[in-house]
């Protein structure tokens, strides 16, 4: 699939809408088949000390509905809600329980459930970050 991406954008020809749509499709297919490869606007390496220097254990990252990252501290459930500083969007939620829309943000620490939660296998959560 990437191949396909970089023959199309790497071709030579004009970037027609018809390649733009063709390119759009492929990416959103792969962010369906692998969430990490999600662009968050920042680099690896900015990632990563990003995430160091807030010091959280995994699951406390979270993305608005629009896609927008952000952080829950305490115990990472959501006990209140604000808005996205972006786009205006609901952020946080209630209860410890998040806002229609906003899920876990698993392209920051690889968390798969939200550290504080109700899941099964959210023990998978607190291992240490390497």
């Amino acid at each position: 699939m990437l191949a396909e991406v970089k023959t199309l954008l790497s071709d030579g020809g004009e970037f027609s809408e018809e390649k733009e749509s063709k390119v759009k499709d492929i990416l959103k297919e792969l962010k369906t088949i692998n969430p990490f490869l999600v662009s968050i606007g920042i680099n690896e390496d900015e990632r990563d000390m990003v995430v160091k220097a807030m010091g959280f254990t995994r699951g406390h990252w979270f993305k608005c509905p629009n896609g927008h990252v952000y952080a829950i501290g305490e115990c990472g459930g959501a006990m209140q809600r604000s808005y996205c500083p972006e786009c205006k969007a609901s952020i946080g939620g209630e209860s410890h329980r998040l806002d229609e829309g906003n899920v876990v943000a698993s392209e920051m620490d690889g968390a798969l459930h939200p550290a504080y939660s109700e899941e099964a296998n959210n023990m998978m959560n607190f291992e240490e970050l390497v």
